[in-house]
Formats: structure tokens, sequence, C-alpha cells
């Protein structure tokens, strides 16, 4: 008896959204699995097998950027103009055949900078992507439901990275090149998922032709580009998570790859524990301070990491920055979603995708210049990060219009 509330209010849920929501979430989790076993050990393969300075992985790091930022732009107008199934078909099979020559140019020991542009490659696919699975959300999704249903993205998503941490630890110590044979495989089925369950959501094409300067008009909305020039100093905090922070605590810290990869699956699972609360959270107190409360999150959680002596505190560390990524992520993506003109929320979606993506790869660049200065003062190194969280709280409470909040 006691089990029927709860069973049916999952039956309730799963009637709230449409069913190529929950196919494409599916999808998402199973793609995630191999992400999250390959992506956390990049810097660490380039900086403790091929022996590449920090500043060198951050500039790898940096250069994927605008490379990412023009697969966002890209991505978003294919999603408009041709549809998102091609999109998504078309991104998630070349990231395949990516990801299983990244595998090879590990067992085969090419240079840091073979593996470098392997990596360029994956980033330009994924950002390319991107865009497209979002405006599917924003498309058969109600605006009042957008940040549970992102949300409830997220918490797929993220069980799939705890999954894929957690085993992809354990792979390492066997070989890099097996990492990415499992994400090959992944990403595999999640395209013949896609094939056969994803229907086309686009409501109309765009009738302009496509030009650069079209794009660009995104940024010629006030509001908006406010709102990005604020994310991307969220996203440079955001963007430590898989490099600063993974060199960090193995070789200051002290921290085993294993544990490594069991810290990110400690980040997984409270996605998929605090990702639904936080979401309901969120749409109570309104988007505007669900942004700024994300924005604490991450600054509080990275600010600690300075001060932890060992991995169990370190576990609490990544417990905080957690909390800030369910609180900022969801409401972020929904802020966007609302702010987008109906026929333009791939372009919207896109340009957003390339402040995401300059941020995570600036990241990784201002984190590995502080880290190469100042891992013997970390208090100073993660207070230096922090402070872009605790400035991008300001601004959005300053200055995100109340009117959409």
């Amino acid at each position: 008896m006691n089990w029927r509330r709860p069973l049916a209010g999952v039956a309730r849920l799963a009637r709230t959204y449409d069913r190529r929501f929950w196919t494409l979430l599916s999808v998402q989790l199973i793609v995630a699995v191999g992400f999250g076993a390959a992506m956390p050990f990049v810097s660490l393969y380039l900086h403790d097998q091929l022996g590449a300075p920090m500043t060198v992985v951050g500039t790898i790091m940096l250069v994927s950027a605008l490379v990412a930022c023009g697969g966002r732009i890209v991505g978003g107008e294919i999603a408009d103009r041709v549809g998102r199934r091609p999109l998504l078909l078309g991104g998630i099979g070349l990231r395949v055949v990516a990801f299983a020559l990244m595998a090879l140019g590990i067992h085969l020991g090419w240079t840091v900078w073979m593996i470098g542009f392997i990596f360029l490659l994956i980033r330009l696919f994924g950002a390319a992507v991107r865009p497209g699975l979002m405006a599917i959300v924003a498309d058969v999704v109600d605006e009042e439901r957008r940040v549970e249903a992102y949300a409830l993205f997220r918490i797929g998503s993220n069980a799939g990275w705890a999954a894929g941490a957690a085993v992809g630890g354990f792979l390492v110590t066997a070989s890099y090149a097996s990492l990415f044979l499992l994400t090959t495989g992944a990403s595999f089925v999640g395209v013949i998922l896609v094939a056969l369950f994803i229907q086309e959501s686009r409501r109309s094409a765009a009738s302009e032709r496509f030009a650069l300067s079209r794009v660009l008009d995104v940024g010629r909305d006030l509001r908006f580009l406010t709102f990005c020039a604020w994310s991307v100093l969220l996203f440079v905090v955001m963007g430590q998570f898989a490099s600063t922070l993974a060199v960090f605590s193995t070789e200051s810290i002290g921290i085993s790859a294993p544990q490594l990869g069991s810290l990110f699956t400690v980040n997984g699972i409270a996605v998929v524990l605090f990702q639904w609360p936080a979401a309901r959270l969120s749409a109570r107190v309104g988007i505007r301070w669900g942004l700024v409360l994300g924005c604490l999150g991450y600054a509080l959680g990275y600010f600690s990491v300075g001060w932890v002596p060992s991995f169990a505190f370190l576990v609490g560390s990544m417990v905080l920055i957690t909390l800030g990524e369910v609180t900022f992520s969801p409401t972020a993506t929904a802020a966007v979603a609302s702010m987008a003109p109906e026929e333009r929320v791939g372009r919207y979606m896109g340009f957003f995708g390339l402040t995401e993506a300059l941020g995570w790869s600036l990241g990784p660049f201002l984190g590995g210049l502080l880290f190469d200065r100042m891992v013997g003062q970390p208090v100073i190194l993660w207070g230096i990060i922090a402070s872009l969280g605790v400035t991008a709280a300001i601004g959005f409470s300053l200055s995100y219009d109340r009117r959409a909040a």
C-alpha cells in the first residue's frame, strides 16, 4: 500500500512529458555513461602520461573553445533550418568516429598535438549537437515546466556520468584507450536510438537565408547579451571541473586515479539526488534568484577545495559544487528558452552554447596558469576562481530582468 503513492506519482510524471522527451533522456543517459568514463581523465592523460605542462593542457582547452563556439553556432542554425533530428544523427555519428580515433591514437602513442587535435574534433561535434538537444526540449515542453524538464534531463545525464566515472576510474588503471572504446560504444548506441525513436520536433523551418550577420543578431538582444556576459564568468569557474580540479586533486591532495573516478561519481549521484528538489526550489524563487544561488554554490564549493586535506573532505567540496550545478544549469537553460522567440530557439541556444563553450575552455586555460604559479598556495588559487562565481552572482542579482524572473 505504501508503494502505490510514489508509483502513482512516477506514472503522472511520465504522462506529463512528450514521449520524445523520455526517449531523448534515455539517449543522453547512455551516451553520458561513455562520456563520464573518459572525459574526466583527458587532462590527466595529457599531463601525466604525455608530460604536457598544465599551461599547454590549458591552451589546448582554450583552442577547443574557438572550435566549440563555431560548433554551437552552426549547430543552432542547423537545428532551426534543417531540423533537430538530422543534427543529432550527424553530430553523434561523427562523434563516434572521433572517439574511436582517440582510442586508436592513445593505443598507438600519438603525440600531445595529435591527441589534442582529436580532442578538438570531439568538442566540435559535441558542441554542434547541444543546441539541437535543448531545442527539442523547448519544442515539446510547455514553458512553465521547462525548468523541471531540463532538470530531469540533467538527472538522466548525470546518472550516466556517475556510472561512467565509476567504471572509468577502474578502466584507467588498465589503459586510457579502453575509456574511449567504452565511449565509442555508448555513443553508437545513442545514434541507433535516435534513428529508431526520435521524430522531428521542429515546428517550422527558418525562411531567411543563412548569414553570419543574422546569427550574430542575437547579440543585439541587450537583455540576452548581458545574461551571457555574466554566464561566461560562471562557466570559467565550471570549467575547472575536469581539468584543474582533477590535476590538483591527484598532485596536491594525493588521491589516486580510482579515487578521482569515485569523486566524479559522487558528482553524478548528487545530481540525481538533488536535481529535482533544486529545480522545484528554482521554480518557487524564480529564475533570477535560482541563478544567484547556483553561482554562490559553485563559489563556495571551489573555494573550499583550497582548504581540504584529504579525499574525504574533497568529497564534501564536490557536494557543494554539485549543489551549485543543480541549481544553476537547468535554470539558465530555461532562462534562454524563455528569452528566445519561438522561431529562433535553436539560434539562441547556439549563441548561449557559444558562451558556455568559451567559458568552459577559458576555465582550464586560466586554471592551468594559476596552477603552475600558485600550486603551493591553494587558498589563493581557489579563492581567485571562486571570486568569479561571486561576481557572476552579483551580476545576475542586479541585471536579470525581473519580468522574466
